[in-house]
């Protein structure tokens, strides 16, 4: 895989990474969202921007938990619907 040499905005800083190509456009995407997350915070009257970057950070991690506490719920539906059918199968299948 080949790694590409980018620089992204973040907070008003560039910063140089070592991507490889398949992942520059997601990089990309994510340094576009953190610069619209953080005009968003200052629209609403955030100017430190550690601050704002600290919510921000804050807002992913708790997005974070909501997606894996939700997959960790799909998981577990869909192992009990496998456990359901093997219980009905198994028998039928045996006999």
């Amino acid at each position: 895989m080949e790694e590409l040499s980018i620089r992204v905005k973040i907070a008003d800083r560039y910063y140089k990474l070592f991507v490889e190509s398949e992942s520059e456009a997601i990089v990309r995407e994510a340094a576009k969202l953190l610069q619209d997350e953080l005009k968003q915070y200052r629209d609403l009257g955030i100017s430190d921007t550690q601050d704002a970057l600290a919510r921000i950070a804050f807002d992913c991690l708790i997005t974070k938990l909501r997606g894996e506490r939700q997959v960790q719920r799909l998981q577990q539906m869909v192992f009990d619907k496998i456990t359901q059918l093997d219980q009905v199968v198994t028998p039928a299948i045996t006999t």
